[in-house]
């Protein structure tokens, strides 16, 4: 099952979202940033998780059986 704000692009429209983003970025600095829109910003994080990069979430220590903790 595809979540639909996963499934909103494909690999390629996402991609090209995420270029035009870091071109802004990379041709303005900062004011480069200002000029990006959602979909961009969207696209480039969702490249950045697909490649590993982002937080590590921790995860659920397991149960030790003590209900008293």
């Amino acid at each position: 099952m595809t979540a639909p704000e996963i499934a909103r692009w494909s690999n390629e429209e996402m991609v090209r979202l995420a270029a035009s983003g870091v071109a802004k970025v990379d041709l303005l600095g900062p004011r480069g940033t200002t000029l990006c829109s959602m979909d961009e910003i969207a696209a480039m994080a969702a490249v950045c998780a697909l490649n590993g990069v982002g937080p590590r979430l921790l995860s659920t220590p397991h149960s030790t059986g003590d209900d008293n903790v």
